[in-house]
């Protein structure tokens, strides 16, 4: 079974990540918007440290683009409902 992490994005598209494993880090693809609104891929990949987080007596996997305080990761673990790790 994969296990599921959970991005929260540095441009506010939070998801969950499936992988055959729990990872270290996860290798992100940012798209690039033109200014007609439509998407390029974007070649530039970069790495997301991934770290066990702590919710309501459940560790998940949460990897952190951009800065998120303890509530708010617990907040979006309620939003999008990954499965916990442990």
């Amino acid at each position: 079974m994969p296990t599921q992490h959970l991005l929260l994005a540095s441009d506010g598209n939070d998801r969950i990540i499936d992988a055959d494993t729990l990872e270290d880090e996860l290798v992100i693809t940012p798209p690039l918007h033109t200014s007609a609104g439509n998407v390029i891929p974007n070649t530039d990949n970069h790495r997301v440290a991934v770290n066990k987080h702590y919710c309501r007596g459940k560790i998940y996997a949460v990897a952190l683009d951009r800065h998120a305080a303890s509530n708010e990761i617990d907040d979006a673990i309620d939003l999008h409902h990954p499965e916990p790790i442990e």
